[in-house]
């Protein structure tokens, strides 16, 4: 495992497997990615703890998911 797309999967080697990996390394990048605010419209939205965003500009917080903030589609296969 090298280069920046496996930033995050630190300490995930070959014993947890492939599958579990890719799932963490999903989770893991959506987590991560930068969000607007909707209220400023500002890039200062952040996880301030399981469920709850926060923006960092204008003090907006609101109630989400767990990983990302608006409910997106699951997809199977």
């Amino acid at each position: 495992m090298s280069g920046a797309k496996d930033k995050g999967l630190k300490g995930l080697g070959a014993k947890y497997g492939s599958t579990l990996r890719k799932k963490y390394g999903m989770i893991f990048t959506t987590l991560k990615m930068k969000r607007k605010c909707p209220n400023c419209g500002s890039w200062k939205l952040k996880r301030k703890s399981k469920g709850i965003w926060e923006c960092r500009s204008c003090s907006l917080v609101i109630a989400g998911r767990a990983y990302d903030i608006a409910p997106t589609p699951i997809s199977s296969g």
